[in-house]
């Protein structure tokens, strides 16, 4: 089987994910090339993957876009689509795929579908149409004792208000194209979704309304490297505090130059930088060790908290280990599974906008709390066990390949 594997490779999850699981059927003598535009394509290609670059949205357009809730319907412009959908056209022309796997795509799945492919989508909750808690739940913000039994149908009203603006606005030009090349219409967030649809999170942290038969829980889809480990640990002081700090892909660079202030509170912090093209003065702070990427199979054993910007690929590695959290979240999306991770009591969550307007020393108040408060290691290790059997990849691969393999049945007389 040949599958296409086309993603959103400005952001490393949306390639990782896609990744995991074309490893599996990889090992099962499939063929799989990656496609996409961003700096994380090429993480596939270290993976031996072979890659093709397809034009896509910038990483610019991307975080001014939804950075800002006004910006929103400037992330997808239809001129911009057609382009996208003829590359993605001329793509399978070449490579005569049995399958697309996307992820974080919508024009992947209007090609397939132009181009008569079967697609399967890997996305999470709250990109569907099926989650339980909104975005914005009036509920969860203010919690006032007489409203717990008027949550539920609030939720739900907001959900719908929610799909809707976001159907009528963000969506709307992804629409007008696919009227024009006379598909059918999509509702909101279905443009995310595939013939077949993986959930990459579990029910205890991401709940659902309910589901249709093409979607499934998988459990998390976290990158699983071959990465050494870190050079720094053989340099931890076993005295410190150790915070595993990811800048995201989005990113939170611009606090980089603050973590001497978790430094002279008797920490260390390993950070994460990624793929970011600013200078962050990484040999400047004593206790602070900078990588590209790191192993956290082998990191995250040894730290004690871990902050991030919400991302989920990084919440559920923390959870996995029953890391305590701390999130800076840039966008709605990043807020959503951060402040989960509050209400379940397993960390706190800020917004990088009130971080820039109260100053770095409110963030380290935040985790000076986290970390001194044994309460939220100890859920945060009873929480863990909710992760014990999901095994995402192989559950995916092995679905995927059925999926592929069953014959339409044939129409009976």
């Amino acid at each position: 089987m040949k599958i296409a594997a086309i993603a959103n490779a400005n952001a490393l999850a949306h390639i990782s994910r896609l990744l995991e699981i074309a490893k599996v059927l990889r090992s099962d003598g499939n063929e799989i090339v990656f496609a996409g535009y961003g700096e994380y394509l090429q993480v596939a290609e270290q993976h031996g993957f072979a890659t093709r670059e397809l034009p896509y949205i910038s990483r610019q357009q991307l975080v001014e876009s939804v950075r800002s809730q006004k910006n929103l319907r400037n992330l997808y412009q239809y001129e911009q689509l057609k382009e996208f959908v003829e590359a993605e056209l001329a793509l399978y022309k070449e490579l005569n795929p049995d399958l697309v796997m996307l992820d974080n795509r919508p024009t992947a799945r209007i090609s397939a579908e132009k181009a008569g492919l079967k697609t399967v989508a890997v996305l999470n909750v709250q990109m569907s149409n099926y989650r339980k808690i909104p975005f914005y739940s009036l509920c969860a913000r203010l919690q006032p004792d007489w409203a717990q039994w008027l949550a539920a149908p609030i939720d739900r009203v907001e959900n719908m208000i929610e799909c809707f603006f976001y159907d009528r606005i963000v969506m709307a030009d992804v629409n007008r194209l696919r009227r024009d090349l006379g598909l059918p219409r999509l509702y909101s967030y279905q443009h995310e979704e595939g013939d077949l649809s993986f959930l990459a999170d579990i029910p205890e942290f991401n709940p659902v309304r309910r589901l249709p038969s093409h979607a499934r829980y998988i459990g998390p889809l976290t990158w699983h490297n071959d990465l050494p480990p870190p050079a720094c640990l053989a340099k931890l002081d076993k005295d410190r505090k150790t915070v595993y700090f990811s800048l995201g892909s989005d990113s939170l660079e611009e606090l980089a130059e603050h973590f001497g202030m978790l430094t002279e509170k008797g920490m260390q912090v390993v950070v994460a930088c990624g793929k970011t093209e600013r200078d962050i003065g990484q040999s400047s702070i004593p206790h602070v060790y900078f990588e590209e990427f790191v192993n956290t199979d082998k990191l995250l054993p040894l730290c004690d908290i871990v902050c991030c910007h919400g991302g989920n690929g990084t919440l559920y590695q923390a959870i996995a280990f029953g890391i305590p959290i701390v999130c800076v979240t840039t966008h709605a999306e990043q807020y959503y599974g951060a402040r989960r991770i509050q209400q379940l009591g397993l960390g706190a969550v800020l917004t990088l906008e009130k971080v820039n307007q109260l100053g770095f020393s409110i963030l380290l108040q935040r985790v000076l709390q986290v970390l001194e408060d044994p309460a939220y290691r100890n859920r945060g290790e009873g929480f863990a066990r909710n992760l014990q059997g999901w095994k995402g990849a192989e559950m995916a691969a092995k679905d995927i390949e059925t999926f592929v393999n069953t014959r339409p049945q044939e129409p009976t007389d």
